[in-house]
Parts: structure tokens; C-alpha cells; sequence
């Protein structure tokens, strides 16, 4: 008999008892599936936070911020948390910089004549809309005079403003943050996902920095925005910049640009996610191994029901041999079926989550492949006794076995 009448045979039995065949295989499927599932969403969440770094910065735009906000662990006494009006002056000195902005960010409650709501506030230029890749679809963006004029003028998200203003035109209506009334002037989409917004949500409003000083006097400044002349060599210059941040600061890592925060915020997140797939591959390895004591239960039922069939087989010729790898391949059959349908269970949630979210959720194939083989090997292993068992039958006693 060769392999593919072997697995033929398996598949056979395993239609024959359809019920039992699935219920023994779903241990195997809930495993795997949560293997792939877990592995798309850590996969899917690092590419989305690191995508909206690297693409955050407008063109001749170096976004600088203080390296301990995105460090793991509790911030320790003298370390940088924020950028103050020293730390401008530093940047500015430098040729090929045009202009030095900076950008605060922070949540308040919103209000409108119709309800209120909490919401993300980002405050900073007048070229923000540039910064945060957002697209104004009604109205306009505020301008260099209302940030130099402490304008108390907004634009609001289109989720929010639909939330405070429903189907009804926002343009020219006010609303509140922190008691005082701004003018809506404008409502925006964001064209791709921003690391800002992957951590606050999508309810956004978007002001002047010096208005939302002015709001806000406590808020420190978050980022620092340095607008590089053109021709200028941008990634050099935001390594002299930062160097001499950190002298200014007396810390050699107080603060890092675009790139450096893509690299400390990509460490932080691999160990997040590699935390997180050992936790859930351990819970999947439980049932895995759940799965696979189910496999060898049903394989010794399965030789002792086919105790006679064994006997007829050995009586006709069949060798020990074939016997055990017929029964190995049929629990190896039902396992690989169960992790092939893992890895398909596992891989249309990474895709629900990427259609629901726009989180790119992707499973690397070797993942996927490893995880099939995985399972297909559990069922080899938990398979081996009840085949070791049927392999030594007696074949008179076997004939006799009612």
C-alpha cells in the first residue's frame, strides 16, 4: 500500500465518523488558529505604528522629540520629558533651517450647542495639516495669522464633527474646550494613520499651538517640527540638531528624530509582541496538547473498533509495517486537516482585523507553514501508540474480537 492509499484510507474513516472527526481535530484548529491570529495582529500593529512614523514627517520636515516618551519603563529623575523654549533656540541656530515650530498634544472634553465629547487635541502650525497628513474637506486649514494672532479658531475631525454637529454644516459653528468658545472653521480626514492617532483615536480637534497654550498654560511641548531650506541635506541636519539637543540637554539620548523614534518605538514594540506571542503560544500549546491527547483517545477507540479489519489485513499479507503507518497517517491526517484550518481561521481574522481597522494584520508564510507542519507532527507523535498497538495485534485473536 502506498502513501496515497494510506491517506486515501484515512480520509475514508474520517467522512465515516464526521462528528468525531471534527470534534477531535478542534483542539488542533483553536490552537493553530490562535498561533496565526496573534502573530497577524503584532505583525499588523508594529508595521501600522512604524508606517505612521516613517511617513509623518512632511517633506523637508524633521520632527524631534524627547526620546523617554516612547522609552519603556517609568521616567527617572532628570531625565528630558519635554521640549521648552531653550531647545528651539538650539535648533534655530542652525544653517539650512527655515523655521522651527512645535506641536502639543492632549485630550479635553468638546462641547457643541447639541452634546459634548471627549477628544485628542493637537495643537501646532500652520502648515499641521502637512505634518499630520490630513485632508481638508470642508472649510480651511488655520493659517500663519491666526497661530501668530492666538486665533481661538479650529478644525475638527470628520468623526467628531459628526458626532457634535451631525448631519448639519460645522462651518462657522463654535465649540468649547476648556470653557472657552472656537470657531470651527474647518473639518479634515486624515489620509493614513498617524502614531498620534493610533493612541488617541480618531475624535480630533486641531488649533494653533499658541491658542492651546493659551488654553492650556500646563501642557508641555511634545514634538519639535524644523522646517529644512530646500537643497538642504535633511537627514545630516537632524543629526546635528539632535547631537546638539543632547549636549544642551547633558544627556546623550534626551532626544531623537523621526528615524531614531522609529527605532526605539520598533524595539519597544518587538518585545511587546514577542511578550504577547509567548503568552499565546503557550495558551495555544495547551490546546495543541489538549488536542493531541483527543487525537490518541479517538485513534484507540478507532483500533478497537477496526480490531477484526486489522486481523483480516495481517491474515492477507499486510506487514506490521504498513499497519502502524496506516494508522499514523490517519492521525496525522486529521491533525494537518485541523491546523490547515487553523492557519486559514487564523489568517481571514488578521484580514477581518485589516478591513475593520486598515491595521495591515499579515501572517509571514513561514509562520504559517511551521504551524501546519507543527500540527502535523502532533499527530504523528500522539498517534504512535494507538499505531504501535494495532501494528502487534495478534492476528488470531484479532479475527476472533467481536
Amino acid at each position: 500500500m502506498n502513501a496515497w492509499e494510506m491517506v486515501s484510507m484515512a480520509l475514508i474513516s474520517l467522512r465515516t465518523n464526521k462528528l468525531r472527526s471534527f470534534l477531535t481535530m478542534l483542539g488542533i484548529l483553536i490552537g493553530v488558529a490562535s498561533i496565526i491570529a496573534i502573530v497577524a495582529i503584532g505583525n499588523g500593529g508594529k508595521a501600522a505604528v512604524l508606517g505612521a512614523i516613517a511617513s509623518g514627517s512632511a517633506e523637508n520636515t524633521i520632527q524631534i522629540v524627547p526620546r523617554e516618551l516612547v522609552a519603556p519603563g517609568l521616567p527617572q529623575p532628570g531625565q528630558v520629558l519635554a521640549i521648552d523654549e531653550s531647545d528651539l533656540a538650539v535648533a534655530a541656530s542652525f544653517s539650512g533651517v527655515q523655521q522651527v515650530n512645535y506641536t502639543l498634544y492632549g485630550t479635553a472634553v468638546v462641547g457643541s450647542s447639541n452634546r459634548s465629547d471627549n477628544a485628542s487635541i493637537e495643537a501646532g502650525p500652520a502648515n499641521l495639516n502637512e505634518l499630520t497628513r490630513l485632508r481638508i474637506t470642508r472649510g480651511h486649514m488655520f493659517n500663519q495669522a491666526d497661530v501668530i494672532g492666538h486665533r481661538d479658531v479650529a478644525v475638527l475631525s470628520q468623526s467628531l464633527a459628526n458626532k457634535l454637529f451631525g448631519s448639519g454644516n460645522p462651518i462657522g459653528g463654535l465649540v468649547t474646550v476648556s470653557g472657552v468658545p472656537l470657531q470651527v472653521i474647518g473639518v479634515a480626514v486624515s489620509q493614513e494613520a498617524s502614531l498620534f492617532s493610533l493612541f488617541m483615536g480618531s475624535d480630533a480637534l486641531y488649533m494653533p499651538a499658541t491658542t492651546c497654550q493659551d488654553l492650556f498654560p500646563n501642557w508641555s511641548i511634545s514634538e519639535m517640527d524644523v522646517q529644512a531650506a530646500p537643497g538642504t541635506n535633511v537627514q545630516n541636519l537632524a543629526q546635528r540638531i539632535v547631537t546638539a539637543l543632547n549636549i544642551h540637554a547633558g544627556d546623550a539620548t534626551a532626544f531623537a528624530d523621526s528615524s531614531g523614534l522609529a527605532s526605539s518605538v520598533g524595539a519597544l514594540l518587538s518585545k511587546v509582541t514577542t511578550i504577547l506571542t509567548l503568552v499565546i503560544g503557550a495558551i495555544a500549546g495547551i490546546a495543541l496538547l489538549v488536542g493531541g491527547v483527543g487525537v490518541m483517545n479517538i485513534m484507540l477507540v478507532s483500533v478497537t473498533e477496526r480490531t477484526q479489519e486489522i486481523g483480516i489485513r495481517i491474515s492477507l499479507g499486510a506487514t506490521r509495517t504498513a499497519i502502524l503507518f496506516q494508522f499514523l497517517v490517519e492521525s496525522a491526517t486529521i491533525t494537518a486537516i485541523g491546523g490547515l484550518a487553523g492557519v486559514v481561521i487564523g489568517s481571514l481574522i488578521g484580514l477581518g482585523i485589516r478591513m475593520a481597522t486598515g491595521i495591515p494584520a499579515s501572517v509571514p508564510w513561514p509562520v504559517a507553514v511551521l504551524s501546519f507542519l507543527f500540527s502535523a507532527v502532533i499527530g504523528v507523535v500522539c498517534g504512535l501508540y494507538p499505531a504501535n498497538k494495532a501494528a502487534r495485534l495478534n492476528p488470531i485473536e484479532a479475527l476472533r474480537y467481536e
